[in-house]
């Protein structure tokens, strides 16, 4: 099941990460402060961010499915707060184009995350795997 998951999520990565380079050329004006090597850093991060989360929610489950709540939850909050952290992180490298970055990344953390719920809520319905 994790490998299922990573593939969906290296696919989800790679068109996020073509989707901003296209927004960024096509709506130059607009994106034209935020420097693309923040929107594929952003990009990457998502992926990483949450492909650890899944990892270690998924390992929860495997030793104690009782606990599962609890871990997925704490994990949760924990990367709220890292998800704070990089993006005033962000705004604050390049004040110029901050609004502008927390809309990206707020796009982002929204698909991101309904992928990742969504991959969550297929696997505890076959917690074996497929």
């Amino acid at each position: 099941m994790m490998k299922r998951y990573l593939i969906g999520l290296s696919v989800l990565s790679a068109v996020m990460l073509v989707l901003s380079l296209v927004a960024k050329g096509v709506a130059m004006p607009f994106w034209a402060p935020v420097p693309t090597w923040m929107l594929v850093v952003a990009v990457l991060y998502f992926a990483v961010a949450y492909g650890v989360q899944y990892w270690m929610t998924v390992g929860s489950v495997n030793k104690n499915p009782r606990a599962f709540v609890q871990f997925f939850l704490a994990t949760t909050v924990g990367v709220l707060f890292l998800h704070i952290v990089v993006l005033v992180g962000g705004m604050l490298m390049n004040p110029a184009g901050g609004k502008r970055f927390a809309i990206a990344f707020l796009i982002l953390y929204v698909v991101f995350t309904v992928y990742m719920t969504v991959s969550l809520v297929r696997f505890m319905k076959n917690p074996q795997g497929e």
